[in-house]
């Protein structure tokens, strides 16, 4: 069919929008996931913890969950076990969901290299929607074994917020040795940046946009020329195509979020202004002012990964930053998850991000929940990542003790039911 790519890989979406199926190997050698059971612990299932029977995890996917006051069945293979299915016993572990970053940079600028690997923005283009952050993944970085220590196994990569309209996320697991392996979704959502970093930006250039009013006029200009190329796309006389305005009408016709970095609670309500007169699917990334105005994203049923909190106040935009900002917006009804925004916090430290928002009156359950299962909704995957549930994928990490407190590790993680550490 024109227009869409289908690969037993990739299911078929529209256009250049994928989505990746759980694979079934490891690596990408072709070595099928072993079946992995394991028994005792306690585990996060079903938004408590409860005591573990067993737990199967078999061709990438989680195929029974077992409490320990249900008597569990033997898996049996014409009569009799099967050498793999020796059990695990994590007696004294916790059992959790693999935890989810909904908001990173993580694998752009490779770690400890300098300006070689930094392929965060691309500041001197102004409007560049055209660009995937999947194009400069570097899956050697050292941050994905970082992410895999600190029990993180799933995260949005998104470009940085020079530019008013700045690129294409995509969503990878921490695993692979090339970027196809890992992937998800190749393209997920459209960088608008609002606030100082795109005024600051071309202010230095001494170039337009240099205020918050020119900022929102480049977003709504490329969005109108992406709504006359989309009507101009369908007559029989069209013949040129655009690559900027073909990358943004996924985004106008809700194919992909808007990913909307937005600090300060004016900000924020002019990102939901644009999202409303565009109809466009709006997530608030960072929300720092959000509980400012956490009535208004109430009734908006907002969604929210609100971070880094766990950072200074390096600009003015932060000057109202707090660890009650998602307590207050989910008491609100918004959904919203937590993130590192790695590099600026690192990515294993996400565990110790929600801890703190425990210590400022979160509940523990939704402090787990907004690094698992809220931030697999806002990412449209709560269909099978964010919990341990029968035919979720296969991503579990075993805990030496508590995930929340410091002094636990994951000991180890599965990914796609493969163990990576």
């Amino acid at each position: 069919m024109p227009g869409r790519r289908c690969s037993p890989m990739w299911g078929c979406l529209p256009g250049d929008v994928h989505i990746r199926h759980s694979p079934a190997s490891v690596e990408g050698k072709g070595k099928l996931a072993m079946r992995v059971i394991l028994e005792k612990g306690t585990i996060f299932y079903q938004g408590k913890f409860q005591q573990l029977g067993r737990l199967v995890l078999d061709h990438g996917k989680i195929t029974e969950v077992t409490l320990a006051s249900v008597k569990a069945k033997k898996p049996k293979v014409g009569g009799k076990e099967k050498d793999s299915d020796k059990p695990i016993n994590c007696d004294g572990k916790f059992i959790m969901p693999g935890f989810i970053d909904a908001h990173t940079h993580i694998t752009l600028e490779e770690e400890g290299i300098g300006w070689v690997d930094a392929d965060l923005n691309e500041s001197f283009g102004l409007v560049t929607p055209q660009v995937r952050a999947f194009d400069a993944l570097k899956m050697r970085d050292q941050a994905l074994s970082d992410a895999r220590s600190g029990g993180v196994t799933t995260m949005l990569v998104t470009p940085g917020s020079a530019n008013p309209i700045g690129g294409q996320a995509c969503i990878i697991k921490a695993r692979g040795k090339i970027a196809e392996e890992a992937a998800i979704r190749e393209s997920c959502g459209m960088k608008l940046a609002f606030g100082e970093n795109p005024k600051r930006t071309y202010a230095e250039q001494k170039q337009f946009p240099c205020t918050r009013m020119g900022t929102a006029a480049v977003i709504r200009e490329w969005l109108m020329k992406a709504q006359d190329y989309s009507k101009k796309k369908k007559s029989k006389d069209f013949k040129d195509r655009d690559i900027k305005l073909e990358a943004l009408m996924p985004l106008l016709e809700g194919k992909i979020q808007a990913r909307a970095h937005a600090h300060t609670a004016d900000d924020i309500i002019t990102a939901y202004r644009i999202a409303q007169e565009f109809n466009l699917d709006l997530v608030i990334d960072h929300c720092t002012e959000g509980h400012l105005i956490a009535k208004e994203l109430g009734r908006w049923k907002a969604k929210a990964v609100v971070g880094p909190t766990f950072s200074c106040r390096v600009k003015p935009e932060l000057r109202h930053r707090t660890f009650d900002t998602v307590r207050v917006l989910l008491d609100e009804g918004c959904m919203v998850a937590i993130t590192t925004d790695h590099p600026v916090i690192p990515i294993e430290g996400l565990s110790l991000a929600a801890a703190l928002c425990v210590r400022h009156g979160l509940e523990e359950e939704r402090a787990i929940k907004a690094i698992t299962e809220y931030p697999a909704a806002i990412l449209g995957l709560d269909k099978r990542l964010g919990k341990i549930e029968t035919g979720f994928d296969g991503d579990v990490v075993v805990w030496s003790g508590h995930p929340l407190d410091s002094r636990s590790k994951a000991e180890s993680v599965f990914i796609d039911g493969a163990r990576v550490l």
